[in-house]
Protein backbone atom coordinates (compact mmCIF):
# COMPACT_ATOMS: atom_id res chain seq x y z
CA UNK A 1 0.00 0.00 0.00
CA UNK A 2 1.33 3.11 -0.83
CA UNK A 3 2.24 5.76 1.66
CA UNK A 4 3.36 8.23 -0.34
CA UNK A 5 4.47 8.47 -3.93
CA UNK A 6 5.49 11.33 -6.75
CA UNK A 7 7.96 11.67 -9.43
CA UNK A 8 11.35 11.16 -7.64
CA UNK A 9 10.04 8.10 -5.06
CA UNK A 10 7.48 6.24 -3.88
CA UNK A 11 7.38 5.21 -0.22
CA UNK A 12 5.00 1.80 0.71
CA UNK A 13 4.25 0.08 3.68
CA UNK A 14 4.35 -3.49 3.04
CA UNK A 15 3.54 -6.54 5.90
CA UNK A 16 7.41 -6.34 7.26
CA UNK A 17 8.15 -2.77 7.16
CA UNK A 18 8.03 0.54 5.03
CA UNK A 19 9.70 0.62 1.52
CA UNK A 20 11.48 3.30 -0.09
CA UNK A 21 11.76 2.84 -4.19
CA UNK A 22 13.54 6.04 -6.12
CA UNK A 23 12.60 7.13 -9.80
CA UNK A 24 15.49 9.35 -10.51
CA UNK A 25 17.81 11.50 -8.89
CA UNK A 26 17.09 14.97 -7.56
CA UNK A 27 16.11 14.46 -4.36
CA UNK A 28 17.71 15.53 -1.36
CA UNK A 29 18.03 14.24 2.21
CA UNK A 30 16.45 17.45 3.28
CA UNK A 31 13.47 16.97 1.27
CA UNK A 32 13.19 13.55 2.57
CA UNK A 33 12.90 15.06 5.98
CA UNK A 34 10.75 17.35 5.57
CA UNK A 35 8.70 14.36 3.99
CA UNK A 36 8.93 12.58 6.45
CA UNK A 37 8.14 15.42 9.47
CA UNK A 38 4.17 15.14 7.83
CA UNK A 39 4.26 11.31 8.03
CA UNK A 40 4.92 11.49 11.82
CA UNK A 41 3.49 7.14 11.92
CA UNK A 42 6.66 7.03 9.65
CA UNK A 43 9.73 5.30 12.12
CA UNK A 44 13.26 5.25 10.01
CA UNK A 45 15.40 2.15 11.14
CA UNK A 46 17.79 2.44 8.63
CA UNK A 47 19.02 5.59 7.22
CA UNK A 48 21.58 3.96 5.37
CA UNK A 49 18.89 2.24 3.26
CA UNK A 50 17.21 5.94 2.71
CA UNK A 51 20.45 7.94 1.39
CA UNK A 52 21.65 4.69 -0.96
CA UNK A 53 18.31 4.95 -2.41
CA UNK A 54 18.26 8.44 -2.92
CA UNK A 55 21.95 9.09 -4.19
CA UNK A 56 21.72 5.95 -6.78
CA UNK A 57 18.57 6.81 -7.78
CA UNK A 58 16.46 4.92 -10.22
CA UNK A 59 17.07 2.22 -6.95
CA UNK A 60 14.56 -0.75 -6.14
CA UNK A 61 12.49 -0.89 -3.28
CA UNK A 62 14.37 -1.61 0.28
CA UNK A 63 12.98 -1.49 3.88
CA UNK A 64 13.88 1.54 5.89
CA UNK A 65 11.66 2.19 8.37
CA UNK A 66 8.36 1.01 10.02
CA UNK A 67 5.20 2.57 10.74
CA UNK A 68 3.68 3.01 14.37
CA UNK A 69 0.31 3.16 15.76
CA UNK A 70 -1.24 6.42 15.76
CA UNK A 71 -0.81 6.32 19.31
CA UNK A 72 0.80 3.92 21.34
CA UNK A 73 0.46 2.71 25.18
CA UNK A 74 2.57 1.05 27.04
CA UNK A 75 2.96 -0.14 30.62
CA UNK A 76 5.93 -0.20 32.86
CA UNK A 77 6.47 -1.50 36.57
CA UNK A 78 4.19 -3.96 36.95
CA UNK A 79 1.38 -2.12 35.79
CA UNK A 80 2.13 0.36 37.85
CA UNK A 81 2.33 2.89 35.33
CA UNK A 82 1.32 3.79 31.65
CA UNK A 83 2.74 5.92 28.77
CA UNK A 84 1.44 7.06 25.77
CA UNK A 85 3.15 8.14 22.81
CA UNK A 86 2.11 10.05 20.16
CA UNK A 87 2.60 9.26 16.26
CA UNK A 88 0.52 11.97 14.97
CA UNK A 89 0.95 15.50 12.88
CA UNK A 90 1.66 18.63 15.18
CA UNK A 91 -1.72 19.96 13.67
CA UNK A 92 -4.35 17.41 15.31
CA UNK A 93 -2.92 18.61 18.89
CA UNK A 94 -4.53 22.47 18.29
CA UNK A 95 -7.41 21.23 15.82
CA UNK A 96 -10.41 22.09 18.01
CA UNK A 97 -8.09 21.66 21.17
CA UNK A 98 -7.12 18.19 20.65
CA UNK A 99 -10.41 16.78 21.49
CA UNK A 100 -10.54 14.46 18.97
CA UNK A 101 -6.91 13.06 19.93
CA UNK A 102 -8.18 12.76 23.39
CA UNK A 103 -10.91 11.09 22.61
CA UNK A 104 -8.67 8.31 20.86
CA UNK A 105 -6.48 8.50 23.55
CA UNK A 106 -9.16 7.81 26.22
CA UNK A 107 -10.51 4.31 23.86
CA UNK A 108 -7.16 3.33 23.45
CA UNK A 109 -6.46 2.99 27.46
CA UNK A 110 -9.70 1.73 27.36
CA UNK A 111 -8.75 -1.22 25.06
CA UNK A 112 -5.61 -1.97 27.16
CA UNK A 113 -7.60 -1.75 30.37
CA UNK A 114 -6.29 1.07 32.48
CA UNK A 115 -9.44 2.30 34.14
CA UNK A 116 -6.88 3.78 37.37
CA UNK A 117 -5.14 6.58 37.75
CA UNK A 118 -5.45 8.52 34.35
CA UNK A 119 -3.86 11.81 34.83
CA UNK A 120 -7.17 14.10 33.24
CA UNK A 121 -4.91 17.06 34.00
CA UNK A 122 -2.19 15.65 31.11
CA UNK A 123 -4.67 15.41 28.41
CA UNK A 124 -5.87 19.26 29.06
CA UNK A 125 -2.56 20.50 28.58
CA UNK A 126 -0.95 20.54 25.19
CA UNK A 127 0.82 16.96 24.16
CA UNK A 128 3.94 16.13 22.94
CA UNK A 129 4.64 13.85 19.49
CA UNK A 130 7.50 11.14 19.72
CA UNK A 131 7.78 11.57 23.93
CA UNK A 132 6.04 9.02 25.96
CA UNK A 133 3.87 10.92 28.46
CA UNK A 134 2.88 9.69 31.22
CA UNK A 135 -0.60 9.44 31.49
CA UNK A 136 -1.40 7.44 33.98
CA UNK A 137 0.15 6.21 37.42
CA UNK A 138 -1.05 3.58 40.37
CA UNK A 139 -0.69 3.57 44.15
CA UNK A 140 1.91 1.54 45.03
CA UNK A 141 1.47 -0.89 47.74
CA UNK A 142 3.14 0.42 50.81
CA UNK A 143 4.71 -2.75 52.90
CA UNK A 144 4.35 -2.92 56.83
CA UNK A 145 6.71 -1.66 59.08
CA UNK A 146 8.65 -4.74 60.96
CA UNK A 147 8.70 -4.61 64.41
CA UNK A 148 11.00 -2.56 66.43
CA UNK A 149 13.08 -3.89 69.01
CA UNK A 150 15.03 -1.83 71.89
CA UNK A 151 16.87 -4.09 74.58
CA UNK A 152 19.09 -3.40 77.94
CA UNK A 153 21.97 -1.80 76.97
CA UNK A 154 25.18 -2.70 78.89
CA UNK A 155 27.49 0.00 80.09
CA UNK A 156 30.98 -0.06 79.15
CA UNK A 157 33.25 1.13 82.38
CA UNK A 158 34.99 4.16 81.86
CA UNK A 159 36.27 5.81 84.41
CA UNK A 160 35.86 9.03 85.55
CA UNK A 161 38.64 11.11 87.32
CA UNK A 162 37.74 14.17 89.49
CA UNK A 163 40.25 16.54 91.38
CA UNK A 164 38.58 19.10 93.09
CA UNK A 165 41.38 20.10 94.87
CA UNK A 166 40.03 18.09 98.34
CA UNK A 167 39.45 15.33 97.34
CA UNK A 168 40.27 13.04 94.61
CA UNK A 169 37.31 11.18 93.12
CA UNK A 170 37.07 7.75 91.17
CA UNK A 171 34.26 6.98 90.20
CA UNK A 172 32.77 3.70 87.85
CA UNK A 173 30.16 1.01 88.52
CA UNK A 174 30.86 -2.37 86.32
CA UNK A 175 27.96 -4.48 87.79
CA UNK A 176 24.23 -3.41 85.41
CA UNK A 177 22.20 -4.39 88.45
CA UNK A 178 18.25 -4.74 88.23
CA UNK A 179 15.69 -5.74 90.39
CA UNK A 180 12.57 -8.13 89.83
CA UNK A 181 10.37 -6.45 87.69
CA UNK A 182 12.39 -3.89 86.09
CA UNK A 183 12.48 -3.16 82.23
CA UNK A 184 15.00 -5.65 80.21
CA UNK A 185 13.68 -4.69 76.66
CA UNK A 186 10.46 -4.36 74.42
CA UNK A 187 9.22 -5.06 70.95
CA UNK A 188 6.03 -2.87 68.93
CA UNK A 189 4.21 -5.30 67.09
CA UNK A 190 4.72 -4.93 63.11
CA UNK A 191 2.57 -3.14 60.94
CA UNK A 192 0.38 -4.31 58.43
CA UNK A 193 0.86 -1.79 55.58
CA UNK A 194 -1.63 -0.39 52.86
CA UNK A 195 -2.64 -2.68 49.47
CA UNK A 196 -1.87 -0.71 46.38
CA UNK A 197 -3.91 -0.70 43.00
CA UNK A 198 -2.62 -0.58 39.43
CA UNK A 199 -3.58 1.20 36.85
CA UNK A 200 -5.68 -1.47 35.44
CA UNK A 201 -7.14 -1.49 38.45
CA UNK A 202 -5.71 -4.45 40.53
CA UNK A 203 -4.97 -5.07 44.04
CA UNK A 204 -1.30 -4.79 45.11
CA UNK A 205 -1.14 -6.38 48.03
CA UNK A 206 1.64 -5.35 50.62
CA UNK A 207 4.20 -7.43 52.29
CA UNK A 208 3.18 -7.96 56.18
CA UNK A 209 6.28 -6.72 58.70
CA UNK A 210 7.91 -9.33 60.14
CA UNK A 211 7.22 -10.16 63.69
CA UNK A 212 11.14 -10.34 64.89
CA UNK A 213 11.69 -12.59 67.99
CA UNK A 214 12.91 -11.85 71.85
CA UNK A 215 15.54 -13.35 72.62
CA UNK A 216 15.90 -14.03 76.16
CA UNK A 217 16.32 -16.48 79.34
CA UNK A 218 13.30 -17.52 80.29
CA UNK A 219 14.13 -18.84 84.02
CA UNK A 220 15.33 -15.08 84.51
CA UNK A 221 12.69 -13.02 82.16
CA UNK A 222 9.29 -12.62 81.63
CA UNK A 223 7.30 -11.07 78.71
CA UNK A 224 4.22 -8.79 79.12
CA UNK A 225 1.88 -8.07 76.05
CA UNK A 226 -0.23 -4.94 76.30
CA UNK A 227 -1.69 -2.70 73.79
CA UNK A 228 0.85 -3.91 70.72
CA UNK A 229 4.05 -4.26 72.77
CA UNK A 230 5.85 -6.75 74.17
CA UNK A 231 7.90 -5.95 77.42
CA UNK A 232 10.61 -7.67 79.07
CA UNK A 233 10.48 -7.43 82.61
CA UNK A 234 13.56 -9.15 84.61
CA UNK A 235 12.17 -12.23 87.06
CA UNK A 236 14.70 -11.64 89.95
CA UNK A 237 17.43 -9.56 91.94
CA UNK A 238 20.77 -10.08 89.60
CA UNK A 239 23.15 -8.48 86.87
CA UNK A 240 22.19 -8.29 83.42
CA UNK A 241 24.34 -10.08 80.81
CA UNK A 242 24.02 -11.18 77.17
CA UNK A 243 24.69 -14.20 75.25
CA UNK A 244 24.88 -13.86 71.72
CA UNK A 245 21.98 -12.00 71.44
CA UNK A 246 19.96 -13.87 74.31
CA UNK A 247 19.07 -11.08 77.57
CA UNK A 248 19.32 -13.24 81.04
CA UNK A 249 20.26 -12.28 84.88
CA UNK A 250 22.54 -13.77 86.34
CA UNK A 251 22.65 -14.32 89.91
CA UNK A 252 23.62 -11.09 92.16
CA UNK A 253 25.42 -11.16 95.76
CA UNK A 254 25.07 -7.66 97.81
CA UNK A 255 27.04 -7.69 100.66
CA UNK A 256 25.45 -4.39 101.83
CA UNK A 257 28.67 -3.76 104.94
CA UNK A 258 32.06 -4.93 105.12
CA UNK A 259 33.56 -8.56 104.05
CA UNK A 260 34.24 -9.30 107.99
CA UNK A 261 33.66 -12.15 110.50
CA UNK A 262 29.97 -11.68 110.38
CA UNK A 263 30.40 -12.62 106.86
CA UNK A 264 33.44 -15.15 106.52
CA UNK A 265 35.10 -15.59 103.01
CA UNK A 266 32.91 -15.27 99.83
CA UNK A 267 33.21 -17.23 97.24
CA UNK A 268 30.28 -16.58 95.07
CA UNK A 269 29.15 -18.06 91.47
CA UNK A 270 27.72 -15.18 90.34
CA UNK A 271 27.91 -11.07 89.55
CA UNK A 272 29.17 -9.58 93.39
CA UNK A 273 28.74 -6.40 94.76
CA UNK A 274 30.18 -5.18 98.13
CA UNK A 275 29.12 -2.24 99.41
CA UNK A 276 31.38 -1.87 102.36
CA UNK A 277 35.13 -2.88 102.16
CA UNK A 278 36.87 -6.18 102.76
CA UNK A 279 38.50 -6.40 106.30
CA UNK A 280 42.20 -7.66 106.80
CA UNK A 281 43.20 -11.66 105.88
CA UNK A 282 39.59 -12.11 104.25
CA UNK A 283 39.35 -13.19 100.83
CA UNK A 284 36.57 -12.54 98.20
CA UNK A 285 36.02 -14.71 94.91
CA UNK A 286 33.33 -14.36 91.96
CA UNK A 287 33.18 -16.22 88.80
CA UNK A 288 31.84 -12.75 87.72
CA UNK A 289 32.43 -9.23 87.87
CA UNK A 290 33.13 -7.92 91.07
CA UNK A 291 32.70 -4.70 92.83
CA UNK A 292 33.86 -3.32 95.80
CA UNK A 293 32.80 0.27 96.75
CA UNK A 294 33.35 1.05 100.47
CA UNK A 295 35.20 4.29 100.69
CA UNK A 296 38.35 2.53 102.13
CA UNK A 297 38.73 0.00 99.49
CA UNK A 298 40.85 -2.93 100.96
CA UNK A 299 43.90 -3.88 102.49
CA UNK A 300 45.65 -6.67 103.88
CA UNK A 301 43.47 -8.65 102.09
CA UNK A 302 44.35 -12.33 101.57
CA UNK A 303 42.65 -12.77 97.93
CA UNK A 304 40.21 -10.59 95.45
CA UNK A 305 39.76 -12.86 92.92
CA UNK A 306 37.10 -12.23 90.12
CA UNK A 307 37.50 -15.96 87.86
CA UNK A 308 35.52 -14.30 84.81
CA UNK A 309 35.01 -10.98 85.05
CA UNK A 310 36.26 -7.38 85.47
CA UNK A 311 37.24 -6.30 88.92
CA UNK A 312 36.23 -2.79 90.46
CA UNK A 313 38.21 -1.43 93.64
CA UNK A 314 36.84 1.74 93.94
CA UNK A 315 38.39 2.76 97.12
CA UNK A 316 41.55 1.58 96.17
CA UNK A 317 44.13 -1.17 97.16
CA UNK A 318 46.56 -0.82 100.41
CA UNK A 319 47.87 -4.22 100.45
CA UNK A 320 50.53 -3.87 103.11
CA UNK A 321 52.86 -6.29 101.52
CA UNK A 322 50.14 -8.78 101.68
CA UNK A 323 47.17 -8.29 99.40
CA UNK A 324 47.08 -10.19 96.23
CA UNK A 325 44.48 -9.08 93.72
CA UNK A 326 43.34 -11.03 90.24
CA UNK A 327 41.41 -10.20 87.42
CA UNK A 328 40.63 -12.37 84.20
CA UNK A 329 39.70 -9.02 82.02
CA UNK A 330 40.11 -5.22 83.56
CA UNK A 331 41.14 -3.96 87.06
CA UNK A 332 39.88 -0.43 87.72
CA UNK A 333 40.72 0.89 91.69
CA UNK A 334 41.94 4.34 92.92
CA UNK A 335 45.14 3.49 93.80
CA UNK A 336 47.39 0.52 94.32
CA UNK A 337 50.11 0.67 96.99
CA UNK A 338 52.47 -2.22 98.13
CA UNK A 339 50.26 -4.94 96.97
CA UNK A 340 50.49 -7.61 93.98
CA UNK A 341 48.04 -7.55 91.18
CA UNK A 342 47.64 -10.17 88.40
CA UNK A 343 45.54 -9.50 85.46
CA UNK A 344 44.88 -10.59 82.36
CA UNK A 345 43.80 -7.11 80.65
CA UNK A 346 44.25 -3.33 81.56
CA UNK A 347 44.91 -2.40 84.68
CA UNK A 348 43.41 1.61 85.18
CA UNK A 349 44.60 2.95 88.31
CA UNK A 350 43.01 6.85 89.27
CA UNK A 351 45.94 8.17 91.25
CA UNK A 352 48.85 6.32 91.82
CA UNK A 353 50.79 3.37 92.22
CA UNK A 354 53.40 2.66 95.36
CA UNK A 355 55.81 -0.18 95.60
CA UNK A 356 53.71 -2.33 94.00
CA UNK A 357 54.01 -5.56 91.78
CA UNK A 358 51.65 -5.32 89.09
CA UNK A 359 51.64 -7.79 85.90
CA UNK A 360 49.05 -6.73 83.42
CA UNK A 361 48.37 -6.70 79.40
CA UNK A 362 48.55 -2.81 80.15
CA UNK A 363 48.89 -0.66 83.10
CA UNK A 364 47.30 3.37 82.81
CA UNK A 365 47.36 5.72 85.38
CA UNK A 366 44.47 7.52 84.56
CA UNK A 367 45.33 11.15 86.59
CA UNK A 368 47.43 14.29 84.95
CA UNK A 369 48.77 13.90 88.31
CA UNK A 370 49.43 10.32 88.07
CA UNK A 371 52.54 8.48 89.58
CA UNK A 372 54.05 5.09 89.64
CA UNK A 373 57.28 4.88 91.61
CA UNK A 374 58.86 1.76 93.35
CA UNK A 375 58.03 -1.63 93.12
CA UNK A 376 57.98 -3.48 89.65
CA UNK A 377 55.32 -3.48 86.78
CA UNK A 378 55.30 -5.97 84.11
CA UNK A 379 53.33 -5.14 81.04
CA UNK A 380 52.60 -7.01 77.24
CA UNK A 381 51.91 -4.00 75.67
CA UNK A 382 52.36 -0.33 77.62
CA UNK A 383 52.65 1.61 80.40
CA UNK A 384 51.38 4.97 80.92
CA UNK A 385 51.72 7.98 83.45
CA UNK A 386 52.34 11.29 84.11
CA UNK A 387 55.27 10.61 86.76
CA UNK A 388 57.82 8.15 86.96
CA UNK A 389 59.71 7.78 89.80
CA UNK A 390 59.95 10.42 92.27
CA UNK A 391 62.39 13.24 93.90
CA UNK A 392 63.41 10.71 96.27
CA UNK A 393 65.13 8.39 93.35
CA UNK A 394 63.01 5.52 94.73
CA UNK A 395 64.11 2.40 92.80
CA UNK A 396 60.96 1.77 89.73
CA UNK A 397 61.30 -0.94 87.13
CA UNK A 398 59.40 -1.00 84.26
CA UNK A 399 59.80 -3.79 82.09
CA UNK A 400 57.46 -4.21 78.99
CA UNK A 401 57.80 -7.83 77.35
CA UNK A 402 56.47 -6.37 74.14
CA UNK A 403 55.57 -8.08 70.92
CA UNK A 404 56.56 -9.16 67.63
CA UNK A 405 53.92 -6.60 65.69
CA UNK A 406 54.08 -8.47 61.77
CA UNK A 407 53.09 -12.03 63.54
CA UNK A 408 50.25 -9.52 64.95
CA UNK A 409 49.49 -8.93 61.93
CA UNK A 410 48.94 -12.20 60.42
CA UNK A 411 46.64 -13.07 63.38
CA UNK A 412 44.47 -10.42 62.57
CA UNK A 413 44.56 -10.71 58.66
CA UNK A 414 43.73 -14.57 59.68
CA UNK A 415 40.22 -13.14 62.05
CA UNK A 416 39.55 -10.84 59.24
CA UNK A 417 39.02 -13.51 56.84
CA UNK A 418 37.74 -16.03 59.61
CA UNK A 419 35.07 -12.74 60.37
CA UNK A 420 34.11 -12.98 56.85
CA UNK A 421 33.41 -16.18 56.26
CA UNK A 422 31.17 -16.89 60.14
CA UNK A 423 29.46 -13.66 58.34
CA UNK A 424 28.26 -15.77 55.45
CA UNK A 425 27.03 -18.25 56.93
CA UNK A 426 25.50 -16.46 59.88
CA UNK A 427 23.70 -14.58 56.91
CA UNK A 428 22.60 -18.02 55.27
CA UNK A 429 21.26 -19.31 58.47
CA UNK A 430 19.52 -16.00 59.71
CA UNK A 431 17.46 -15.94 56.24
CA UNK A 432 17.09 -19.48 56.94
CA UNK A 433 15.60 -18.56 60.35
CA UNK A 434 13.55 -15.49 59.15
CA UNK A 435 11.61 -17.82 57.10
CA UNK A 436 10.72 -19.92 60.36
CA UNK A 437 10.23 -16.55 62.21
CA UNK A 438 7.65 -15.37 60.03
CA UNK A 439 5.41 -18.20 59.98
CA UNK A 440 6.25 -19.82 63.76
CA UNK A 441 3.42 -20.12 66.17
CA UNK A 442 3.49 -21.96 69.11
CA UNK A 443 0.64 -24.16 68.27
CA UNK A 444 2.02 -25.22 65.15
CA UNK A 445 3.68 -28.89 64.30
CA UNK A 446 7.23 -26.80 63.36
CA UNK A 447 8.69 -26.19 67.23
CA UNK A 448 11.33 -28.08 66.81
CA UNK A 449 12.24 -27.38 63.43
CA UNK A 450 12.15 -24.02 64.72
CA UNK A 451 14.09 -24.39 67.91
CA UNK A 452 16.74 -26.74 65.96
CA UNK A 453 17.43 -23.79 63.75
CA UNK A 454 16.96 -20.48 66.23
CA UNK A 455 19.97 -22.66 68.14
CA UNK A 456 22.02 -22.46 64.88
CA UNK A 457 21.29 -18.85 64.11
CA UNK A 458 22.58 -18.30 68.02
CA UNK A 459 25.54 -20.36 67.63
CA UNK A 460 26.88 -18.35 64.21
CA UNK A 461 26.08 -15.25 66.18
CA UNK A 462 28.11 -16.06 68.90
CA UNK A 463 30.88 -17.07 66.57
CA UNK A 464 30.76 -13.36 65.02
CA UNK A 465 30.99 -12.14 68.37
CA UNK A 466 33.57 -14.00 69.36
CA UNK A 467 35.86 -13.39 66.31
CA UNK A 468 34.70 -9.89 66.99
CA UNK A 469 35.56 -9.65 70.32
CA UNK A 470 39.60 -11.41 69.29
CA UNK A 471 40.24 -8.47 66.88
CA UNK A 472 39.22 -5.89 68.78
CA UNK A 473 41.68 -7.22 71.53
CA UNK A 474 44.42 -7.62 69.13
CA UNK A 475 44.11 -4.04 67.76
CA UNK A 476 44.81 -3.05 71.31
CA UNK A 477 48.64 -3.84 70.31
CA UNK A 478 48.42 -1.84 67.13
CA UNK A 479 47.28 1.32 69.45
CA UNK A 480 51.11 0.76 71.07
CA UNK A 481 53.86 2.60 69.93
CA UNK A 482 56.33 0.17 67.94
CA UNK A 483 56.43 -3.12 69.94
CA UNK A 484 56.70 -1.81 73.63
CA UNK A 485 56.13 1.24 75.14
CA UNK A 486 56.21 3.65 78.28
CA UNK A 487 54.95 6.86 78.10
CA UNK A 488 55.66 9.01 80.35
CA UNK A 489 53.34 12.03 80.11
CA UNK A 490 54.87 14.76 82.15
CA UNK A 491 58.28 13.62 84.16
CA UNK A 492 60.17 10.34 84.41
CA UNK A 493 63.12 10.56 87.66
CA UNK A 494 66.75 8.89 87.87
CA UNK A 495 67.29 5.40 89.40
CA UNK A 496 64.53 4.11 87.10
CA UNK A 497 65.01 1.47 84.72
CA UNK A 498 62.97 1.14 82.01
CA UNK A 499 62.99 -2.45 79.71
CA UNK A 500 61.43 -3.34 76.61
CA UNK A 501 61.80 -6.61 74.98
CA UNK A 502 64.92 -7.11 76.40
CA UNK A 503 66.59 -3.63 75.94
CA UNK A 504 66.94 -1.87 78.93
CA UNK A 505 67.31 1.95 80.18
CA UNK A 506 68.74 3.05 83.34
CA UNK A 507 67.35 6.85 83.90
CA UNK A 508 70.27 8.81 85.09
CA UNK A 509 69.14 11.91 85.02
CA UNK A 510 65.27 13.84 84.52
CA UNK A 511 63.37 13.44 81.71
CA UNK A 512 60.19 15.56 80.53
CA UNK A 513 57.65 13.72 78.84
CA UNK A 514 59.65 10.66 77.29
CA UNK A 515 58.21 8.29 75.51
CA UNK A 516 60.11 4.67 74.86
CA UNK A 517 59.43 2.39 72.56
CA UNK A 518 61.05 -0.28 70.19
CA UNK A 519 61.53 -0.49 67.24
CA UNK A 520 63.42 -2.02 64.08
CA UNK A 521 64.79 -3.71 67.28
CA UNK A 522 66.30 -0.82 69.28
CA UNK A 523 64.97 1.46 71.97
CA UNK A 524 63.84 4.36 70.70
CA UNK A 525 62.98 7.87 72.59
CA UNK A 526 61.05 10.84 71.28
Amino acid sequence: MDIIKNNFLRIAKQPDGVYIETFRKGYSVKDFNILMSNNPEIRITSFIAVRNALMNAPHPPVKFGEVDERIVIELTDNDMKAYVTLHVDESELSENNGIELVKEILLKLRERGIVFGIKTDVLMKRLRIKEPILIAEGIPPVNGQDSVIRMFELKDPKPEIREDGKTDHYELNIINKVEAGDWLGERTDPTEGTPGKSVKGETIHQLKGKLLPLYYDEATVREVYENGVTTLYSKVNGAVHYTGDKIGVSNHLEILNDIDFNTGNIDFDGFLTVKGSVADNFSVAASEDIEILGEYGVGSVKEVVSRGGNLLIKGGIAGKNKAVVKSTKDLYTKYISDATVICDGIVHVGFYCLNSHIVAKQVIVESGKGKIVGGVIEAEQKVEAAYIGNDHEVRTLIKVAGFDRSKMKEELDKLHEDLVKARIHLSKTKQRFAVYTSTYERSTEHIREYEIVKELYFKAREKVRQIEKQIRTLQRYFRVKGEGEVNVLKKVYPNTMIQIKGEIKEITTPGIAPCFFIQDREMKET
